[in-house]
């Protein structure tokens, strides 16, 4: 066997040691039998031009497929080759905009500053005018024709705008602050005048009924004008002459024609009953007191709590309560209102005391007359004109009082009644006991107020008893001096009489002082 060329020797070579049976063999063998169907000659000669051919026709075939990837990857990096352009145009604007925008946003940052300090000193101003100034409808409502809440509301506002001005004035805005003073002293003047005028003319509704209401609106125009003591006392007299006018019409009317409908009848129809006549007049008077009271202190001391107690322990209470200016005001109105009545009532007590009247109503008379004295008393004052009129009608009561018993004691020592054989009392004696009885019952049974105490009984008995006493001592000597001489027994009698007139003119004098309250 010849020698092989070492070229093909080595091929030849390379085949026997290849091995067939590895996975990349069968592989390829697998895929060689899809397409290499005949095993001729000439196949085998143009198996490798047939592989070759196939790896160009799978080539084409991938690339046909791979074609519209390409385009489309294509597109893709012709977009971002554009965004990345895209960005380096915003990139190189950005580096622009951060140069020139260094300016506006330190501009911005002052104009912050600024609208921070202008919104600061916005709400300071806003402050400054709601404390020391008065809005439109404020001034409008001072200065309007209508008086309602608003009116009060600017003017509460107009004395805290003032009370502020004094606090202005500690700083170094004394100027301001003094402007703002006069500003609103002006408002406020002008103010209290005018509501001083409607508060005239509300009283004088008042005068006009006979039992009139306050209206919460009244009490409050009253309860501002209290600043302006001048103003409330031009007021607190319009009422108390108003008032002054309507009570001596009623007290008129409740005399002469009664109530409405003739009922209650007129008090004068009981002036024949002196007793009943003057604790009817009296009756009528505490009943319009205590009503004019309520009126007065709901409209001049809204604020204050009805009491009825005793003068002095309400005079206490108000120093405490620091409200005696009130009082002092509700007692001149209350004495100013009363004041009217006091003449008619005084001259028809005493046309009562100059009728007569028996020793018994008499007493009585005197007894109301005190009971009432003190009672009015603990509602309107001592020192008032109606409390002077009762006073001065009780001592005159008592006086007639005693006058009947001094008349009586004198007609008896003169006129002593003869000593019975049996000495059995006289007829004047059992006559003067029963009547000191009456009296006596009557003492224990009077009405006293509860700030005084029961007056003194022992003038009444000393000038019931003593003539009673002197008489029967007359009687006494008369009978042991039987025989005596008639001119002796005369002489004996007007010298007891005159002693009698001048112990009886002792209990007159020292008998009805003047009365104090308890």
């Amino acid at each position: 066997m010849g020698t092989l060329a070492p070229g093909l020797s080595r091929k030849l070579k390379k085949v026997l040691e290849s091995r067939t049976d590895t996975p990349d063999v069968l592989g390829s063998l697998n895929t060689l039998s899809t397409f290499y169907a005949d095993n001729t000659p000439q196949a085998r000669r143009n198996l490798r031009s047939a592989i070759e051919k196939r790896g160009l026709d799978i080539n084409r075939e991938f690339l046909q497929a791979s074609d519209t990837a390409q385009r489309a990857l294509d597109r893709v990096e012709e977009e971002v080759n554009a965004l990345a352009e895209c960005c380096d145009r915003i990139a190189k604007a950005l580096g622009g905009c951060t140069a020139s925008t260094g300016d506006i946003i330190s501009t911005t940052e002052r104009l912050k500053q600024e609208l921070e300090m202008t919104t600061q000193r916005q709400e300071i101003v806003s402050c400054f005018l709601r404390d020391y100034q008065l809005s439109n409808e404020e001034i409008n409502a001072l200065r309007g024709e209508d008086l309602n809440e608003e009116f009060f509301k600017a003017l509460s506002h107009v004395q805290e705008i003032h009370a502020n001005c004094k606090i202005l004035l500690r700083t170094h805005h004394q100027r301001a602050g003094l402007e703002l003073m006069d500003m609103m002293a002006v408002y406020q003047e002008g103010a209290y005048e005018r509501l001083c005028r409607w508060v005239q003319a509300e009283c004088r509704k008042l005068g006009d009924t006979d039992n009139p209401e306050v209206s919460e609106l009244l009490r409050t125009a009253v309860r501002c004008l209290k600043e302006r003591p001048v103003l409330f006392k031009y007021c607190a007299e319009e009422v108390a002459n108003l008032r002054h006018n309507a009570l001596f019409r009623r007290f008129i009317s409740a005399l002469t024609r009664g109530g409405p409908g003739g009922m209650p009848r007129p008090i004068e129809v009981h002036a024949h009953d002196p007793l009943r006549y003057v604790g009817d007049m009296l009756g009528w008077l505490h009943q319009s007191l205590a009503s004019e009271r309520e009126l007065v202190l709901a409209l001049l001391d809204p604020d204050a709590v009805v009491d009825t107690g005793p003068t002095a322990t309400r005079f206490l209470k108000n120093l405490e309560n620091g409200s005696g200016k009130a009082e002092s005001d509700m007692t001149f109105v209350l004495d100013r209102i009363f004041e009217g009545v006091c003449r008619p009532f005084k001259v028809r007590v005493e046309q009562a005391l100059q009728s007569q009247p028996s020793l018994i109503v008499s007493y009585k008379l005197s007894n109301t007359l005190e009971f009432y004295s003190y009672t009015i008393s603990d509602l309107l004052g001592r020192d008032t004109a109606l409390c002077n009129t009762i006073w001065a009608l009780k001592d005159a009561a008592q006086r007639t009082f005693f006058e009947i018993l001094r008349s009586r004691g004198e007609k008896l020592l003169r006129y002593p009644p003869l000593v019975a054989v049996d000495l059995s009392p006289p007829s004047a004696v059992r006559d003067g006991v029963s009547v000191l009885l009456e009296i006596i019952e009557t003492h224990n049974s009077t009405m006293v107020p509860a700030s005084t105490k029961k007056p003194d009984f022992d003038p009444v008995i000393s000038a019931m008893l003593d003539p009673i006493i002197q008489m029967c001592e007359q009687a006494a000597e008369a009978h042991k001096s039987k025989g005596s001489s008639h001119s002796s027994r005369r002489r004996i009698s007007s010298d007891s009489s005159q002693i009698s007139k001048s112990s009886v003119d002792a209990i007159l004098s020292n008998g009805s002082p003047a009365p104090s309250i308890q």
